[in-house]
């Protein structure tokens, strides 16, 4: 080893020798101060000498690490401190939702028409299923081959859900078997549990299913309602009223869900109860229906669309003096018990596309040319009006002609000299043509204040019924015509509407109120499925629609049409009855719908009922035999 105080170094590759004159052996302390440190009188190596501008840097890396360390803590633990902790409380806290239990619904006379089932449903959280792929496809398989869904099923399942976080229902109302062999799957994997609940039963089926569009069904929530409802307590496994009176009263019928937090240790088993909110049981419904009636009335409907050899049609039976809904069918219909599990895709499906549409209410959301049903209200407007008196006379020998154009009777050869409760006893056209329109000198209504007077009755807007999907029929103007049309409005347009035809569309459930509102003097009413002593809908109201003397008059002459005009069917019946008979044209192609409405006891009614059968050519030939059997039904209970 060279002795030489001075050192040779390399120049770094400039291919030069540099001596310097640095000695040998020269103390750390004083020369390089900096790089060490120090015990005692022993200086304590650190590495090799490092240059400071080196050392600068690593230091400066070391400083800059601890930043983003801090940096990384303070943003973890103060800016989204929240969201990690609620993440740890997910993966410590466990949440159980225990459903509340659904009121029951019961006719007026306490016949349970709704009542709950216990039953088995399979539930499982996505986020505690297997992380490992293979071990998550074997898992739901095996669940899938027990309960008889596909795996792809059970994944779409979870893909439509709001909340990984969350049970998520897989299947409903399964058989004991099958909730024994998941629960022991379920012994093995948290993810997965068996849960007791309920299943809706409806006494509907199999006959009276016309009930089933008045009490509705239940379904899950989709995930459009539970973003609405979430801060009312709904959660995805609940199931929510999708039409008729579970709908309607979605809230009352529903109460107010449980829930119970669990502590889970880190294999997600139950260690201790943190909090336990009890459910709350919903209310009971009473509903002015009576289930006897509504059976009646089923059967009278079908005989009579058998009859007729056609398969749609609508019942609606009332109370005139305070709406009470006492029945009201729609055919066809559903079992809506369809819905109480889990319903067969390919069975919706074939429902859905029936071209006779099982859903639809045709009670209170069919629209149709009223035909003469709608003359009682005209005749009431012509009185109320001062247009005509009960003892104004018109002539009619068969029709009006107005230029080319021929409005024709009923009757080729016309009814005579005819006053207003002759029209409505034989449904002249003549008369009400001219009631609405005029003729030569004599002034009629005019379309502003027929429509107007059709609006009051409720014809062109909803009745307030306490039902979703209510329509609201339609009543044609001049300025609609102009409007959509692009045409002007033309006499024959108001002659067409005088008779209810034309543009003009009604519920039967609208004949049937404007019906009622004669029967009980013009007193105006709103219908209701509820019974208004359990609420305020429907109350009876001291709020006149239209003149007494006016609608006295009509009521006559809806009594002579039972008497010796198109109702004289009900001639016989042991109370006297009052009705009107109709008869719409709506295609040309397609047969006439058939009309009759009527309410009884005349001079006290008690009940009305309004019959309405899709194509069924005439009502005083294939409606008054239905309205018959009902009103024969509502004797025997009377």
């Amino acid at each position: 080893m060279s002795t030489d105080p001075f050192q040779w170094r390399n120049d770094g590759g400039l291919g030069q020798s540099i001596r310097t004159e640095t000695p040998s052996v020269i103390s750390h302390e004083v020369m390089y101060e900096k790089d060490f440190t120090h015990v005692k009188d022993s200086p304590l190596f650190m590495g090799n000498a490092i240059p400071q501008k080196r050392f600068k840097m690593v230091v400066g890396l070391v400083a800059l690490t601890i930043t983003v360390l801090v940096g990384r803590a303070f943003w973890m633990q103060i800016v989204n401190g929240a969201s990690f902790r609620a993440q740890a409380d997910r993966n410590r806290l466990r949440y159980e939702v225990e459903l509340s239990k659904r009121g029951v619904i019961r006719d007026r006379n306490g016949v349970v028409l709704a009542e709950n089932m216990p039953s088995f449903e399979v539930r499982a959280i996505e986020r505690l299923l297997p992380l490992h792929e293979s071990e998550r496809a074997e898992l739901l398989a095996k669940v899938g081959r027990i309960i008889g869904l596909p795996v792809t099923e059970i994944e779409q399942i979870f893909a439509s859900s709001t909340d990984p976080d969350a049970s998520s229902v897989l299947k409903r109302d399964i058989p004991y078997e099958q909730a024994i062999a998941v629960n022991i799957l379920a012994g093995q994997n948290p993810s997965l549990e068996i849960a007791v609940g309920s299943k809706r039963k409806y006494h509907s089926a199999p006959d009276v299913l016309s009930l089933s569009h008045v009490l509705g069904y239940l379904a899950p929530i989709t995930p459009e309602e539970l973003d609405e409802k979430r801060k009312q307590g709904y959660s995805q496994i609940d199931l929510i009223g999708k039409t008729g009176v579970e709908a309607e009263y979605e809230e009352t019928l529903r109460g107010t869900p449980g829930v119970t937090i669990y502590e889970v240790d880190s294999r997600h088993r139950k260690t201790a109860v943190i909090e336990e909110r009890p459910s709350k049981d919903g209310t009971d419904l009473v509903l002015a229906i009576d289930a006897r009636l509504q059976l009646a009335a089923e059967r009278a409907l079908r005989d009579g669309l058998q009859k007729a050899k056609v398969t749609r049609g609508a019942v609606v039976v009332l109370d005139p003096q305070d709406g009470e809904i006492l029945a009201a069918v729609s055919l066809p219909a559903y079992d809506n018990n369809i819905f109480s599990g889990t319903v067969s895709s390919t069975r919706y499906r074939s429902l859905l596309q029936d071209e006779d549409r099982p859903f639809l209410p045709r009670a209170w959301a069919g629209v149709y040319p009223s035909g003469s049903t709608a003359k009682p209200v005209i005749a009431t407007a012509g009185l109320a009006e001062g247009v005509i008196t009960s003892k104004t006379t018109v002539l009619s020998t068969g029709g009006l002609q107005i230029g080319p154009w021929f409005f024709p009777d009923w009757s080729a050869g016309g009814h005579g000299v005819t006053n207003v409760r002759r029209a409505i006893a034989w449904s002249v056209n003549t008369f009400f043509y001219e009631l609405g329109g005029g003729y030569e000198k004599f002034i009629g209504l005019g379309v502003d204040r027929l429509t107007d007077w059709m609006r009051r009755f409720g014809l062109g807007s909803k009745t307030g019924l306490d039902m979703p999907g209510e329509a609201a029929g339609f009543v044609p103007s001049r300025e609609w015509k102009e409007k959509v049309k692009g045409e002007r409005w033309y006499i024959g347009d108001t002659y067409n509407l005088s008779i209810g035809q034309g543009d003009l569309l009604v519920t039967p459930l609208q004949v049937a109120l404007f019906t009622a509102e004669i029967a009980n003097g013009g007193l105006k009413i709103t219908p209701h499925f509820m019974k208004y002593q359990t609420s305020n809908v429907g109350r009876p109201t001291s709020e006149r629609v239209a003149p007494e003397d006016a609608v006295q008059t009509v009521r006559l002459g809806m009594r002579d049409t039972v008497i010796y005009g198109s109702g004289r069917a009900l001639a016989g019946f042991p109370v006297p009855v009052a009705g009107k008979t109709g008869t719409a044209q709506w295609r040309s192609d397609k047969a006439n719908h058939a009309w009759f409405t009527a309410f009884a006891p005349f001079e006290k009614p008690e009940i009305v009922v309004t019959v309405l059968l899709e194509e069924g050519v005439e009502g005083s030939r294939t409606a008054i035999p239905v309205a018959r059997a009902v009103l024969d039904a509502w004797l025997k209970l009377r």
